[in-house]
């Protein structure tokens, strides 16, 4: 249900010298106008000895019972000095006053002006038509006013114009009073009395507008007027700064903000941005931003922001507006294999998760250092931010630069408006993944050294660094510790990165893990269809020996290809090839290292624990399988088991 807007209120104040209860001729005047004004505003008359007036004032802002008071000029310029209430006195009436001259003609008699303060120009430039003297006075207090009085009657003035005070002390004094104050000077007054009113109501309604906005923003907000008084602060401010004493309306915003130039932002315009403020252990961002109407600063806004809630904003924007491709898709589920070896790196990974240190990956080509980064970056506290990973040695060298670090604009031929941020910027808060960081160019070197030392990185062609919160975990199949012994890196550098390690094993020394990954890459593969994976399976196991044999130069990867090539021949079984022809690597190996698939004679060619470490990576191949194992070494099952048994008889005796 809307409430009924707010009527002004305003009191007409008259004052006489002695209140005997009688109404002056101004309240006569006031009343016969104020039924005109019922809907407009709430108007009351309220009546007073001039001994009375202070008083009489006090009680009605007390009260407060006015928006605004109206009274007589010497009156109001008293009360302004004494009251908070606004004051307005009553127009003089320019035609009353002529009415009056005419009547001291009629009299015979001088007319005299008595006014307060100043004297009434316009009448001074007319004064030459009058057909009566006519003489201006002024006063600045009671007193006064009744000594120009009696002067005034005695130099012949028998028609004395002025305000009620001034008719009351004329006709005390023997002479005619004439109220220079009219119906017209009352309304006028009135009206003014109303636009003030109206115009405060607007300037109400927009301040709570205003505190409406504010009182749900989150970051603490205050509203300073031209001068620099608080006219509006929200909860959040006070929350924020937890102050001795809360910042109210009125306040002066300098004393709350000693170390900020406010008065430089309300008197120049010039607004203060990000200014980094320390409350105790607080560290606070605080902008002032001036508020201009029609050309003019009419006040300001001051705005109050934890550093440490805009950094989670930070994080949050950047978490949501991140490329897809700085995305890590692989965890530690996903790295296939038993091998002791390769469990030890998983479990060193594992544990590195916990930290923000620097990691250096090492390995042969094609083992899975990435996916050893990746995994690190899942199970980090990091995971939802950016994993950006970039290869050292795929770029060339000048566009290495750039993509790593970034630029501004101009700072070469055909850069981009504005610049662009280089991809150590772009890993803010998450992990940036370094491959073969050991084929990074010397100078590269340096300035990575610096990042990694400063966390702040330098555009090219910029002067301002941008700090940076990053992990790093960097790759390489080099020995660093050779490359530095030939000058092509940095051993500053190393030492930098070289933290936490982790020496991914190579194929050929986890062999046991062959048929576990062949088959998980089968799968993969086949994406579901059973039948294309059963028949890429039949392949595999038909090669399995020589897969277990292979000397894998290209790990995992070369591993993929192989088993990529098997899964296509598989699927045309009429128009493919003998085995050797269509996988010559795994065929073109030294005779000796095929005794897999060897009849069982050849199994002597082997010592016994050269022989027995083949036979059981073989059986490893077949899952325990002694039927297929011993089909797989040409032999009998009987055969198979008697060798299994016969190292065994001969370590125990």
């Amino acid at each position: 249900m809307a409430t009924e807007p707010h009527k002004p209120r305003i009191i007409a104040l008259i004052n006489h010298l002695t209140f005997d209860g009688h109404p002056s001729k101004l309240t006569l005047t006031l009343n016969e106008i104020l039924p005109r004004y019922e809907q407009q505003a709430d108007i009351q008359i309220v009546e007073t000895s001039v001994d009375k007036l202070l008083a009489t004032a006090k009680t009605i802002e007390r009260e407060q019972r006015a928006d605004i008071l109206i009274c007589s000029s010497a009156s109001a310029e008293f009360l302004r000095k004494k009251i908070s209430i606004t004051t307005l006195s009553f127009r003089m009436g320019e035609f009353d006053l002529i009415r009056a001259i005419n009547l001291a003609r009629e009299r015979g008699t001088k007319a005299g002006i008595l006014t307060h303060q100043r004297t009434l120009k316009e009448l001074e430039e007319m004064s030459s038509l009058f057909t009566v003297e006519v003489s201006q006075a002024v006063y600045t207090s009671l007193q006064e006013a009744r000594e120009k009085v009696r002067t005034l009657v005695d130099q012949g003035y028998r028609v004395i114009i002025g305000s009620p005070t001034v008719v009351e002390l004329a006709e005390a004094a023997g002479a005619e009073g004439v109220f220079a104050i009219n119906a017209d000077a009352v309304r006028l007054t009135l009206d003014d009395a109303l636009a003030i009113c109206h115009s405060r109501a607007a300037e109400a309604q927009k301040h709570r507008r205003i505190h409406a906005v504010l009182k749900n923003l989150s970051e603490g907000v205050i509203a300073l007027d031209a001068t620099g008084k608080v006219f509006s602060v929200n909860n959040s401010m006070n929350t924020l700064l937890q102050p001795d004493q809360p910042i109210s309306i009125g306040d002066r915003a300098t004393e709350h903000f000693p170390d900020i130039d406010i008065n430089g932002v309300l008197t120049k315009g010039a607004a203060i941005e990000s200014h980094l403020s320390l409350r105790g252990s607080q560290r606070l961002a605080i902008s002032v931003l001036p508020i201009m109407e029609e050309g003019q600063i009419d006040g300001a806004i001051l705005t109050c922001q934890e550093i440490r809630e805009i950094q989670r904003a930070e994080r949050r924007l950047r978490s949501q507006s991140r490329p897809s491709h700085f995305i890590a898709k692989y965890h530690f589920e996903q790295l296939t294999g038993k091998e002791q070896a390769f469990q030890q790196a998983i479990q060193l990974a594992k544990l590195y998760a916990h930290s923000n240190s620097t990691v250096l990956i090492t390995g042969e080509t094609g083992t899975g250092k990435e996916l050893f980064a990746q995994s690190i970056h899942n199970a980090s506290g990091r995971h939802q931010m950016p994993f950006v990973a970039i290869n050292c040695a795929a770029f060339p060298e000048t566009l290495l630069e750039s993509e790593l670090f970034g630029y501004d604009e101009g700072a070469f031929t055909g850069t981009r408006k504005g610049g662009k941020p280089g991809l150590f910027e772009a890993a803010h808060n998450g992990t940036i993944f370094l491959d073969e960081i050991g084929d990074m160019p010397i100078h590269l070197q340096t300035r990575l050294l610096r990042v990694l030392q400063e966390r702040q990185v330098l555009r090219l062609g910029g002067s301002e660094p941008t700090p940076i919160n990053i992990r790093v975990i960097a790759a390489t199949h080099r020995d660093l510790k050779q490359e530095i012994a030939n000058n092509r890196f940095r051993e500053d550098l190393f030492y930098r990165l070289n933290i936490l390690r982790i020496s991914v094993p190579p194929l050929r020394k986890r062999t046991s893990d062959i048929p576990q990954l062949t088959k998980l890459l089968t799968r993969n593969l086949a994406a579901g269809n059973t039948a294309q994976e059963q028949a890429a399976n039949e392949t595999l196991n038909a090669l399995m020996p020589h897969l277990m044999n292979h000397q894998w130069s290209g790990n995992i990867r070369e591993l993929e290809n192989l088993i990529e090539r098997a899964f296509l021949v598989s699927q045309f079984p009429g128009e493919s090839k003998p085995l050797e022809a269509l996988f010559p690597e795994l065929f073109s190996v030294p005779k000796e290292h095929l005794a897999i698939n060897a009849p069982k004679e050849s199994l002597h060619n082997f010592g016994k624990a050269a022989e027995i470490t083949l036979i059981q990576k073989t059986l490893d191949a077949h899952d325990g399988d002694m039927a297929k194992t011993a089909k797989a070494l040409g032999i009998s099952r009987s055969t198979l088991w008697r060798r299994l048994r016969q190292p065994q008889t001969k370590t125990q005796s």
